[in-house]
C-alpha cells in the first residue's frame, strides 16, 4: 500500500487504526505524516490525532520499536524548540508512553522538563496521569512532589488533572490538601480516548481519596 498524505488523513478521520498500522509497516514516512496532522488550530482534532497516534504506536512498537522511538525523539525536539509551537506534542507523548510503558516508560521523567511553561503545564500533568493509570511507579520515580502546590492553581483544569494524577499514584502525602478541595465545584474537561469528558474538581477528589485509601 503506497503511503500518501491523503491516505493517512482519511485513515485518521475515520479512526482506522488497522490501516495506519499497515501503512507504518510499509513506509516509515507514515508516522511523520501523522505527526504533521497535529498542527491543527482545532484543539479537539489535535487531541483526537494524539489518541490515534498513540493507538497506532502501541501496535507497531512490538515489531518496530525503533520507528516509535524516532517519533518520540522528534516530538521532544519540537517541545524543546522555543521557536516551534508544541501543538499536540505532549499529549501525543503521553498517549504513546501510556500505550506501551513496558517499552517507552523511561521517557516519562522527561515530560517534567516542560512544567516550567504555563502553556504546556496542563498537558504535562494530563500525560503523567495517563501514564500513571497503568504504571504509577513510573511517576513515583520522578520528583512528583513538585506538583503538590498546583492543587491551589487558579485554573480548574490544572487542579483537576493534578488531583487525578495524585490519586492514581496514591500520594498519601496530600490527603489533607485533597480533602480541602472536596467542595470545589469548578468544572473542567479531561480528554479520554480523544474525547472531552466533563468533570467537577470535587468528583475527581472523591475518586482520588478512594484510590489513596485503597477502598
Amino acid at each position: 500500500m503506497k503511503v500518501s498524505k491523503k491516505l493517512v488523513l482519511e485513515a485518521r478521520n475515520s479512526g482506522d487504526i488497522d490501516t495506519l498500522v499497515s501503512l507504518c509497516y510499509d513506509n516509515r514516512k507514515t508516522l511523520r505524516l501523522l505527526q504533521r496532522l497535529l498542527y491543527d488550530v482545532d484543539e479537539a482534532r489535535r487531541w483526537e490525532t494524539a489518541w490515534i497516534i498513540g493507538q497506532t504506536c502501541s501496535v507497531i512498537a512490538t515489531r518496530m520499536p525503533g520507528q516509535v522511538s524516532e517519533l518520540i525523539h522528534r516530538l521532544f525536539e519540537v517541545c524543546s524548540d522555543s521557536a516551534a509551537a508544541p501543538w499536540g506534542m505532549i499529549e501525543t507523548l503521553g498517549e504513546i508512553i501510556a500505550g506501551r510503558p513496558d517499552i517507552f516508560g523511561a521517557f516519562t521523567r522527561h515530560l517534567l522538563n516542560y512544567m516550567g511553561d504555563e502553556s504546556t503545564q496542563v498537558q504535562v500533568v494530563w500525560a503523567l496521569s495517563k501514564i500513571a493509570e497503568k504504571r504509577p511507579d513510573l511517576i513515583r520515580e520522578t520528583p512528583f512532589f513538585n506538583l503538590f502546590h498546583f492543587l491551589e492553581h487558579p485554573n480548574a483544569a490544572m487542579r483537576g488533572n493534578v488531583v487525578r494524577l495524585l490519586g492514581r499514584i496514591r500520594a498519601k502525602e496530600v490527603s489533607m490538601q485533597l480533602m480541602e478541595l472536596g467542595n470545589d465545584q469548578d468544572e473542567l474537561f479531561i480528554w479520554e480516548e480523544g474525547k472531552a469528558v466533563p468533570y467537577k474538581v470535587s468528583e475527581l477528589v472523591q475518586v482520588a481519596l478512594k484510590q489513596i485509601s485503597g477502598s
